[in-house]
């Protein structure tokens, strides 16, 4: 098989591998109701700008109001909070942002790991730890990763920490 046959099978499964994670994750998306710790996200997203780039978030009870401030960096919430105002208000609005992180996870550990695995290329040396195939199989991790599916339909942060993480 020659070399530009390979690169277009390569780049013909990466793109399916995306579409994969991508399905997997928005698939059933609004399915399940909201847990406590989403509703945070929601109330985050929906704050103004200043507050919402603070971490302020005011707990209330219906008879009390209590200042807090928040743990999470904001770059999540400004995402959620845009797509709120374009899209609007619904569970799956909220949790898309962390639908196209998952699925953008995918083409990040692809590049990661082909640039990676061309150092070993470049080296010439036999002892690195990549073979060639292992952009391919990165990917496919990514796609089917339980981790990705699991936080990727959550409207935390969390996948998008991860593919932050990795690019």
């Amino acid at each position: 098989m020659n070399t530009t046959t390979r690169a277009s099978l390569q780049r013909g499964a990466l793109l399916a591998f995306i579409l994969l994670a991508y399905a997997r994750a928005a698939v059933l998306l609004d399915a399940k109701a909201f847990w406590w710790d989403e509703s945070l996200s929601l109330q985050r997203a929906e704050q103004a700008l200043p507050d919402l780039l603070r971490g302020v978030l005011w707990m209330r009870d219906g008879f009390t109001s209590v200042l807090t401030i928040d743990q999470h960096p904001f770059f999540s919430f400004l995402l959620q909070g845009a797509l709120l105002r374009a899209a609007g208000d619904s569970e799956y609005v909220l949790r898309y942002v962390s639908v196209m992180a998952a699925a953008l996870m995918v083409p990040a550990l692809w590049v990661l790991a082909r640039y990676l695995a061309r150092e070993r290329a470049d080296n010439g040396t036999r002892n690195a730890p990549l073979p060639p195939m292992t952009p391919i199989l990165a990917a496919l991790l990514g796609a089917i990763s339980p981790f990705l599916l699991w936080y990727g339909q959550e409207a935390r942060p969390y996948a998008l920490w991860a593919t932050l993480a990795v690019l």
